[in-house]
């Protein structure tokens, strides 16, 4: 007996199961996954789950005093049982009586943990018991009975409430729910969501994507005699990488996902037509080949990992290895030789980058350098700017230097180009505008035929500007700055090679 088959017993999702845990989904899916067991006894005590179970599968799964009527139906009996009034009861909770009929019908039946505390707390009804049907106590109405004569207040009308977003995308997708023959029940089983939660995207609560994504899964299933629902599709994914002896981290490297997400697909998020497509291409590579093989991509993630877990930017690094940023980028994006990588990350894993960072003065001294440096380019009649164009740095640069964040050798050469100006002034006579340069540092210039080739790549790609950034593992900002013409002819190679692969 494991974590899912518990679950499973208890028929719950995962991320039902994750809010009343207190714990992340992701962490769910992981002890499934893995056969993890340290949350066996969150299991046990959140839910009505019989702890003899463990040793014997044979006996009752649920304890005794287990309710297995649906939420509204024990809020139905519960309030009868007290003699509370529905539109009492609805009042209590804040929502209308027609609301509070369909939860009592079996329309509304999926609650959240926050959800049934509000409940509790507003009428008194024991929580474990309407959610799950656990604990022998049911609850104390905490509701005070309406004074004699008093009329209940009238229920806002359907005109004064607010409208839906998105009603036209709402309708579209109940017409074709109805085309198809189903149910909410159904559907809401078909897309692992809850009954309210496709009620409240057929009244409009949804984007027009997310509703045709729905559509076109329903038209699917309707020319389908028998169709593969969702979550048998992601059993039949992680059963044929169990077969093929692939662990989730291996196959997401083989496939180009992220361990999460392949995770996430094989949980049941993912289509019959994906799946297919996921398994051919776990099949068409040996599981040895792909451990032996080189991955130029996966050892530029890597290195970029590492980078990032040394504390270094692009800049840094390229300084340390003596080669442009735009390199660094490139090595970053896969354009890397395996004994490249392999030196890099000696260089950022050993002992040079640690005599690199032990160079590094006291902090004390270095707010005393950059004082002197403020001090020397104010003799010399300078600006920020000025000394930035001098030294071929960004203003921000220059004052980061003079609040203390310099290292001494670099100190040492800002401080002599400044002496040797204010020495040359003081010999010419000359005012201090005379030493400045007589033009700033030129900008790189836009590029903009670059960022529409990129732009028309990604369009005929049918991929967005997140999609493309999660390809190169940048950020979306730069996959739009790159649009925009800031980016070289290198770069731009690459990422029209990136968006070709995925494409194909």
């Amino acid at each position: 007996m494991d974590i899912r088959d518990l679950r499973e017993i208890i028929g719950l999702t995962q991320a039902q199961v994750a809010d009343e845990l207190g714990v992340p989904r992701q962490e769910v899916i992981d002890c499934e996954e893995n056969g993890e067991t340290y949350l066996l006894t969150q299991y046990l005590s959140a839910f009505p789950i019989n702890p003899q179970i463990l040793n014997n599968p044979d006996v009752d799964p649920f304890l005794p005093s287990f309710d297995q009527t649906t939420p509204g139906h024990r809020m139905q009996t519960w309030r009868e049982s007290h003699q509370i009034p529905s539109d009492l009861m609805a009042e209590a909770l804040g929502i209308s009586q027609e609301e509070l009929a369909r939860f009592e019908a079996g329309e509304m039946n999926q609650l959240s943990r926050r959800r049934g505390e509000e409940i509790e707390r507003k009428t008194g009804i024991n929580r474990k018991w309407l959610m799950y049907g656990d604990g022998r106590e049911k609850g104390t109405p905490r509701i005070q009975p309406r004074p004699a004569g008093v009329q209940a207040p009238d229920q806002p009308s359907r005109e004064n409430r607010n409208p839906a977003p998105n009603k036209p995308a709402g309708l579209r997708l109940r017409q074709a729910r109805l085309s198809a023959g189903l149910s909410r029940e159904d559907l809401a089983d078909m897309l692992d969501l809850s009954v309210s939660r496709v009620a409240q995207m057929e009244s409009g609560y949804i984007r027009d994507q997310k509703a045709d994504h729905i559509i076109s899964r329903l038209e699917s299933r309707r020319e389908s005699p028998d169709p593969e629902t969702p979550r048998e599709a992601g059993i039949r994914l992680r059963k044929v990488r169990k077969e093929l002896g692939f662990s989730v981290r291996e196959a997401a490297d083989l496939l180009r996902l992220k361990h999460t997400t392949l995770a996430h697909l094989e949980s049941g998020y993912i289509t019959s037509q994906h799946a297919d497509r996921l398994i051919s291409a776990l099949k068409g590579v040996p599981a040895q080949a792909h451990r032996s093989a080189f991955d130029a991509r996966r050892a530029g993630i890597r290195i970029r990992e590492e980078r990032i877990k040394a504390g270094l930017s692009q800049k840094e690094l390229s300084t340390i290895l003596r080669v442009p940023v735009t390199r660094i980028s490139l090595i970053e994006l896969g354009q890397v030789s395996e004994k490249e990588a392999g030196d890099i990350l000696r260089r950022i894993q050993g002992k040079p980058l640690r005599e690199i960072k032990n160079r590094r003065v006291r902090q004390t001294d270095q707010v005393i350098l950059g004082s002197n440096i403020r001090d020397a380019r104010i003799r010399a009649g300078l600006s920020q700017k000025n000394l930035g164009d001098l030294l071929e740095l960004p203003q921000t640069r220059i004052s980061l230097i003079e609040r203390g964040k310099v290292d001494e050798a670099t100190a040492k050469q800002i401080l002599q180009k400044l002496n040797e100006l204010i020495s040359s002034q003081d010999a010419s006579g000359s005012p201090a505008e005379a030493a400045r340069p007589e033009k700033a540092r030129a900008r790189r210039p836009l590029r903009p035929e670059l960022g529409k080739q990129i732009q028309e790549a990604r369009a005929a790609a049918r991929l967005s500007q997140k999609a493309v950034a999660d390809l190169l593992h940048i950020s979306q900002g730069s996959v739009s700055y790159m649009e925009q013409g800031r980016v070289d002819e290198e770069t731009c190679r690459s990422v029209l090679q990136t968006i070709a692969e995925a494409k194909a």
